[in-house]
């Protein structure tokens, strides 16, 4: 038998990213501003179900004495942290051609 042994790629250089400066550079300012709207729209309409979640939650727990409800609630905003690191990128390169 052969000993074989793993091999990992561990080269990060070439991995795409949305937030690359490189390629938002190569955005049109609509489609970056399109873009941003939309993300800014997510995550309105994520925190307003969010807080909507909140409050059934409260009355769950008054009506049925339950706190495991509120365990799925507060991990809900760490799912919207990767739009909150998307936005940041597209508002700096939308106001840094606004300045140009």
């Amino acid at each position: 038998m052969q000993n074989k042994q793993l091999r990992f790629n561990l080269n990060f250089r070439n991995k795409p990213t949305m937030a690359n400066n490189n390629s938002l550079a190569e955005l049109s300012t609509e489609k970056l501003i399109k873009r941003r709207d939309l993300l800014k729209g997510v995550l309105i309409a994520f925190g307003i179900f969010w807080v909507l979640l909140i409050g059934l939650a409260f009355y769950f727990y008054i009506a049925k004495s339950k706190a495991t409800l509120f365990i799925p609630l507060m991990a809900f905003p760490v799912t919207l942290f990767p739009l909150l690191l998307q936005l940041k990128p597209l508002s700096t390169e939308i106001k840094n051609r606004e300045q140009q």
